[in-house]
This record gives C-alpha cells, structure tokens and sequence, in this order.
C-alpha cells in the first residue's frame, strides 16, 4: 500500500475483473485471496490491503486460509487449518451465525489421527474429509496442493522433499493430489477418493433435508469426532448404503 504506482494499478484492475467477470462468466463464484495464512504480526498490513480491495469492489468476497482470529468484517470465508478448526470451532460457528462461510484446510499438518491426503494414510481417510465437513458444518475445503510440483522433481518419483520456505519437511502426497502427462492430468486415487467423500456429502446433505437427526446419526457412527473415526470398509459401505436406502424411499 506504500506504492503509488501499485495503488494505481490495482484501483484500475479490480473494478475492471469484477466487471469482466459479471459480464462474461456470471455463473462463476469469485472470491480474492490476499495473502497466504495472515497472522499478528502481519495484520496490520493485511487489513489495510483487504479494506482496499473492498473499496475498489464491495461485492467481491474475501477469502483466506487464516491462523487469527483478529480478521472479523474483513473475511468473508474463513479457512483455518483443520487442527485450528477444532481449537477455534465455537468461534467459527459465531462467524457463520453472523452470515461468514467457513471451509476448511489441510496441508502438511495437521498429522498424527486427524484425517488428511497423504500417502501413508488410509485412503478412507481421505475420503472422511468431507464427512468432517458435514459433521462440523464446514462449507468448503482449500486444496493444498492440487498439482504443486517442484522444478527438478519426479512427482512418479520422488514424494516430497523439504519446503526451502518454510524449512518444513512435506510428507508424501502433501503437494499433489494429480500427476502430470504431457499438458494434460492424471488423478491419483487420493483424487478418487476425495471426489466420493464429496459424493458422500452431498448425500447426507440431502439426507439432512429429509431427516436431519438420522443424517446426523449415521455419519456419528463413522466419524466420532476431530481425530477417531471408525475406518473399517465393511462398515462404512453399510452405513452409506443405509443413507441410499433411506434417500430411494
């Protein structure tokens, strides 16, 4: 915000994609990301730039995978990492009272039994992202990182390596959830089984409409809570054939 030549530029170009996105994509849902994971230390700068781009557009949404709490009337869709979800559940529920969204994140944490995308984990974890979704009222979830390749690696190769950045090790499967071919993508079957959890959600929303104490039940009897869910097949496949049943009727 300190330059002039930047302050003029972006008092050109926001006005300029929300009016190109409203008259050629309509159906689009847009939201502006800032800057990645604000904290204390930095938030003087953050809302400064925030409130600016509001200026330029009131309508545009706010949205940001945040580790503060201090960003009420700035964010419009709040993401904290999942770990930081539960540690800040009633006040992200008072946000979403107040009409906010909230998603949430995972990327190299959080680790140890919360359910997250890498490799070493039990797919079905994967899967039971969407069923934290449904079960903590979150809206949406922040991939990191869809295809987050790093120059000079073998993604068929090598898995991860360290974070130059932050000096973090990421685990295997962290970064990409798809492979690269040429132009084109490959998913993984983490990718497959992201796409069914959100299946899953779906279901259970529809099912909530219908019954929603029954939806509520049966996805109590898979995910317990934050960190313990029950992930044996046999037993999910009955529980989310008793959700199709209970929708056919």
């Amino acid at each position: 915000m300190e330059s002039e030549q930047a302050v003029n530029f972006y008092r050109q170009f926001i006005p300029s994609l929300a009016a190109h996105l409203k008259e050629a994509y309509p159906e689009v849902l847009y939201a502006q990301h800032i800057a990645d994971e604000p904290t204390s230390d930095n938030i003087k700068s953050y809302v400064a730039i925030a409130r600016f781009v509001k200026q330029q557009c009131p309508d545009i949404k706010i949205i940001e995978a945040c580790h503060t709490h201090d960003l009420e009337n700035i964010l419009d869709i709040w993401v904290p990492q999942l770990n930081f979800y539960k540690e800040g559940y009633d006040f992200y529920r008072e946000r979403q009272k107040q009409g906010d969204e909230t998603w949430f994140y995972t990327c190299l944490a959080p680790q140890g039994d919360f359910a997250n995308r890498f490799l070493e984990q039990p797919l079905i974890k994967t899967r039971l992202i969407h069923w934290l979704n449904f079960k903590y009222g979150a809206t949406g979830y922040l991939h990191w990182g869809f295809n987050q390749w790093f120059t000079g690696n073998d993604p068929y190769k090598e898995t991860t390596r360290m974070n130059e950045e932050g000096g973090n090790t990421l685990p295997g499967g962290d970064s990409w959830i798809v492979y690269p071919n040429n132009g084109k993508l490959y998913g993984s079957i983490r990718l497959e089984a992201m796409r069914d959890g959100i299946a899953d959600y779906t279901l259970l929303k529809m099912l909530e409409k219908k019954n929603p104490e029954l939806a509520r039940e049966l996805c109590r009897l898979v995910v317990f809570h934050w960190t313990l869910y029950d992930t044996e097949s046999d037993h999910f496949r009955n529980i989310r054939h008793q959700i199709l049943e209970e929708l056919s009727k």
